[in-house]
């Protein structure tokens, strides 16, 4: 992911000493199937992606990692985390067992409640942030959110820019971080996919509904959207200015949370308890 500002461009340094290609396929210890858009990566590195259709997913593994650790996780699986100096004694198939996904309770709304928006819902401004498309798969943008009570997530919304070849199609999924001991911890909901057509934008603006609301308790969490592919001579550019807000952001799969001192045009629509 770049970030430029007007003339800068600020973006990762590539890496020259390459310690391996690391390949495998993930899948399912119960059902013996592939496990789709698991999240692979050097833990609080920007260094990662996610698996594809058939499970399968490669990494190119820079010398200077050799002390770090790999971490294999998806939702409704208990994680998998290998040291990065052991990679040729890990099995060319690597499996996860199941685990627990919270359900979403039914709960009747109280009748006096707020509708609210997290995040930008309008685009604008002079700084650009770029989503490198070789290197998505994995990378995602957040927007905070505070729920004093209780809150339900109804509606997901970002804008782009339309000129110069803007993305045509990718597949998305809504992640929910929550605060705790100081770290935001990805929580077992149930996966929400959709998919991103350009077709669909309006004035450079894409919304999702969410099928069924979420409903959140008292908290602070991150809300994100994820890419789940790579993409070439494509553009997913966004604009935004200082003093709008923060965007929280990773660069990878399994990479710390980073902070942009503006708001990038996300937004999540949610009813609140006040």
């Amino acid at each position: 992911m770049k970030f430029l500002l007007r003339y800068i461009v600020c973006s990762l340094i590539g890496f020259s000493s390459v310690l391996t290609g690391y390949s495998r396929t993930v899948l399912s210890q119960s059902t013996m199937e592939p496990i789709i858009y698991a999240s692979v990566g050097v833990i609080n590195r920007n260094l990662g992606t996610v698996t594809d259709t058939l499970g399968n997913f490669s990494l190119n593994i820079p010398a200077e990692f050799v002390n770090d650790s790999i971490r294999i996780s998806s939702i409704g699986y208990v994680a998998k985390t290998f040291a990065v100096k052991d990679i040729k004694n890990i099995p060319d198939t690597i499996f996860l067992t199941d685990d627990v996904i919270l359900l979403n309770e039914i709960i009747v709304k109280p009748q006096r409640i707020k509708h609210k928006t997290a995040g930008r819902k309008n685009a604008g401004g002079f700084i650009y942030i770029e989503v490198e498309g070789y290197k998505a798969a994995g990378q995602g943008l957040a927007t905070p959110l505070n729920v004093k009570e209780r809150a339900w997530l109804k509606e997901l919304g970002f804008t782009i820019q339309t000129e110069n070849r803007p993305l045509s199609k990718m597949k998305f999924r809504v992640n929910i971080y929550r605060k705790q001991d100081e770290e935001y911890t990805l929580q077992n909901f149930k996966p929400i996919y959709f998919e991103y057509n350009k077709s669909q934008l309006v004035d450079g603006a894409f919304t999702y509904k969410f099928p069924d609301e979420i409903m959140l308790d008292e908290g602070n969490y991150y809300i994100e959207l994820e890419f789940l592919e790579n993409f070439s001579n494509e553009l997913f550019v966004m604009k935004s200015k200082p003093l709008t807000g923060k965007t929280r952001y990773r660069y990878a799969s399994q990479s710390a949370w980073e902070t942009l001192p503006f708001g990038a045009p996300i937004y999540i629509e949610y009813d609140s308890v006040e």
